[in-house]
């Protein structure tokens, strides 16, 4: 039986087989592009991911909703290519960069550029109250690299900041998706002006619509974190500071590598649930807390699909999926929820990987309230990492407006959190900004700086994973 395409909640045996039959999978965002199951193509000999339920399937009798942690892990020692990469750098040059920093980060993106090979695309931008395309897309040869060094020397700093100018430019210059890794170097040293938030926030939307994920860089302490984090966890990047100037070449060196080591590209994770179940929300929880986007798959009615963007290798995420369920038979095991995942290879060959029974989710109603009151060990650690963020949400919110005493409470709290977690980035980022005297009472560090409070904000979202 087919259960992936069955109409109605499935009671499934322990012997029950993970086959079913093979059919074809929309890519989200993408009208008319399908990808057909692993079962009507070449099948990998190796798998690259290992999908991994978490969850007490135990509930008691008339409850209708449950939560589930699915964990998707690339193994660090697969055998795999590097994906093809397309490479956008975009630079403000708006006058508050003169001198230093835009000098360093020219420099920093002549060593970025030439250290790409010619299998990889390139494109350079440098945008202030308009973009300009300063080079390609084209191929790194050594032709091309020449030519885009010679067109960075030339930047000069002036007039104010529109960031979307940039990422619209690129979405335009880059087209629809394809097969490639698409990342964007971005750099600023300062707040969005001349132009509504809203406007960043559809060119962001593009970027996302397109599979370009922002690797966001702000230079100094001028610029707004919830803007770089936006542009970061929208499009399944990352948002970080750099404080000085002569910081960027290594920020930029180390940002690329990380970027080469990616293995696969344009990933979704397709959801299928019977009739009667349905998905509540998805919610990444590592390494960062980012609301995920359900869209319907039209080749499948019983089934949602999440885009989730590039992977490296050992790369590792976490989702907390909330479900609504339908009255079920007591003592009676009811599969809910079934988890595959269609991505690009180096080689550019789609393939889907069904997981295993490991990473289905099953549902038993109970009347035995021992059973149904255990907490999983990673929801619940999961959930203390949501409450972790808020708590630092409140406390900088605290800071913002003055009220010390609130904000040492609540920054406080988040400090024990952490700590308890074993989340050892915020932990570290925290103890900067709140301390223990000697008779262990909370305090605001009087060596507290705003490059302490902007890094922290900028990791607002960090968790730990479970040990």
């Amino acid at each position: 039986m087919d259960i992936g395409n069955t109409c109605f909640a499935s009671r499934i045996p322990a012997s029950a087989s993970s086959s079913s039959a093979a059919s074809a999978r929309s890519l989200p965002g993408v009208p008319g592009k399908t990808l057909a199951t692993s079962s009507v193509r070449r099948k990998r000999k190796q798998s690259m991911f290992t999908i991994t339920a978490h969850y007490n399937q135990y509930l008691p009798v008339g409850q209708n909703s449950m939560q589930a942690i699915l964990s998707l892990e690339v193994s660090p020692d697969v055998q795999a290519s590097p994906s093809p990469l397309t490479l956008a750098i975009a630079l403000d040059h708006s006058g508050s960069m003169e001198g230093s920093r835009l000098r360093s980060a020219c420099e920093a993106t002549t060593r970025v550029i030439q250290a790409l090979d010619g299998s990889i695309t390139f494109m350079l931008i440098a945008f202030n109250h308009k973009a300009d395309s300063l080079y390609g897309p084209a191929m790194a040869t050594a032709t091309h690299k020449r030519q885009a060094i010679e067109k960075l020397r030339r930047v000069k700093a002036d007039m104010g900041t529109r960031m979307s100018t940039a990422l619209n430019l690129i979405t335009e210059k880059l087209g629809k998706r394809d097969t490639h890794t698409r990342k964007v170097l971005f750099l600023t040293d300062g707040k969005n002006e001349g132009e509504a938030r809203s406007e960043l926030d559809q060119a962001i939307a593009r970027c996302a619509a397109a599979n370009v994920s922002i690797h966001a860089w702000g230079i100094g302490t001028d610029w707004d974190e919830k803007e770089l984090r936006h542009m970061a966890d929208a499009t399944h990047g990352v948002a970080d500071m750099i404080p000085n100037p002569a910081q960027i070449a290594q920020a930029f060196s180390g940002s690329f590598q990380e970027i080469r080591t990616t293995v696969l590209a344009n990933a979704c994770l397709y959801l299928w649930t019977p009739m009667g179940v349905s998905i509540k929300k998805v919610e990444q929880v590592h390494p960062n807390i980012v609301a995920s986007g359900l869209e319907a798959d039209p080749a499948n009615p019983r089934q949602q699909v999440i885009s989730l963007g590039s992977f490296t290798k050992g790369e590792r995420r976490d989702y907390l999926i909330e479900l609504a369920l339908p009255a079920y038979t007591p003592d009676q095991q009811f599969l809910v929820l079934r988890p595959s995942i269609a991505y690009y290879t180096g080689q550019a060959q789609e393939v889907t990987e069904k997981s295993t029974r490991q990473g289905w989710v099953f549902a038993q109603c109970t009347q035995n309230s021992a059973l149904a009151a255990q907490l999983n060990p990673h929801v619940a650690h999961y959930i203390g990492q949501e409450a972790l963020a808020q708590a630092i949400t409140e406390g900088q919110e605290a800071l913002a407006a003055g009220d010390t005493a609130r904000a040492t409470r609540v920054l406080g709290r988040a400090l024990e959190i952490s700590e308890r977690s074993g989340n050892e980035r915020i932990t570290r980022l925290l103890s900067a900004i709140v301390q223990r005297d000697a008779r262990g009472t909370i305090q605001l560090s009087k060596q507290a700086d705003i490059v302490a409070t902007k890094k922290l904000a900028l990791n607002i979202g960090h968790t730990s994973k479970l040990k």
